[in-house]
C-alpha cells in the first residue's frame, strides 16, 4: 500500500480574517487558528508519519508545530519554495484592491466569499499569477512560471519521500502549505484537477498513488470548523 500525502492549508491568520493579501509577508494565528491548528494535531494523532515538509514562512510553521504535537520526534523540513505566492506591492493590502483587476482581466467580477474562481483558473494559474506580475507597480511580484519552477520542485523533494516511505512502509507524508500553493501542488499531481475554491484554513487533502498517478484520497475539512 502506499503511503499518503497530506496537504494542510495554514490555520487562520489575522490577514485571513481582516481581508489583507497574505503572500510571503505574514500575519500571526488567531484564537480561532489555534484551535484549529490544535484540531489537525488530534487529527494526525493516529496517522503514522514518515516524513514532514512545511513553507518556511511563520504561520505554516506554527501551525506544523501543533500538527505534530503526537509525533514529538518527527522533525519538519522547512522548504521556501512551499511559500505562498509573492504579491509583490499588493502585499498587506485589502483582497479587493488586487482581485477585482484581476477578475476583471479575466472576465469575471471579483466579490469576496462567493467570488467564481472555478472560472478564472479553469485553464490553470499562470494568467492569473501573471496579471498580479503585470499590475503590480514595482514589479516584485512573481509571474507563473517563477511559481511553477519552485512548486515542481517542493513536489519533487515530497513525492521522493513518500516514494521512499512506501518502499519502507514507514508512513504517510505531511505537508503544511498555503491555500494558492496548494492548489498547484494539485494540480502538478493531477492536471485534471480542478480549483473549487478556496480550501479552507487548516482543511487537509490527502492524495494517494492508484495505477501509477497520484490522485485524491479524501478530504477533511473538519479541522477548519473548529469554532
Amino acid at each position: 500500500m502506499s503511503a499518503q500525502i497530506h496537504f494542510v492549508r495554514h490555520a487562520e491568520t489575522l490577514f485571513n480574517v481582516s481581508g489583507q493579501l497574505q503572500g510571503w509577508c505574514d500575519s500571526p494565528l488567531t484564537e480561532r487558528g489555534e484551535r484549529q491548528a490544535a484540531a489537525l494535531g488530534e487529527w494526525m494523532r493516529d496517522v503514522p508519519l514518515a516524513a514532514a515538509f512545511v513553507s518556511d514562512l511563520t504561520r505554516t510553521r506554527t501551525t506544523m508545530s501543533a500538527a505534530l504535537a503526537g509525533h514529538p520526534h518527527l522533525v519538519p523540513t522547512p522548504l521556501r519554495e512551499l511559500r505562498e505566492w509573492h504579491f509583490g506591492s499588493w502585499e498587506g493590502q485589502p483582497n479587493a484592491d488586487l482581485w477585482t483587476p484581476v477578475f476583471e482581466a479575466h472576465g469575471k467580477r471579483y466579490a469576496p466569499g462567493p467570488a467564481d474562481w472555478p472560472g478564472v483558473t479553469a485553464d490553470g494559474f499562470d494568467s492569473v499569477i501573471d496579471s498580479i506580475h503585470r499590475f503590480d507597480p514595482i514589479g516584485r511580484a512573481e509571474t507563473g512560471a517563477d511559481v511553477n519552477a519552485r512548486v515542481e520542485a517542493a513536489l519533487k523533494i515530497v513525492v521522493a519521500a513518500a516514494e521512499r516511505a512506501t518502499q519502507q512502509g514507514a508512513g504517510d507524508v505531511l505537508v503544511v502549505t498555503h491555500g494558492s500553493v496548494l492548489g498547484g501542488l494539485l494540480r502538478s499531481l493531477d492536471p485534471e484537477h480542478r480549483f473549487g475554491g478556496s480550501v479552507p484554513n487548516c482543511g487537509v487533502i490527502s492524495v494517494a498513488l492508484q495505477d501509477g498517478k497520484w490522485g485524491a484520497a479524501g478530504v477533511d475539512g473538519s479541522c477548519g470548523m473548529v469554532a
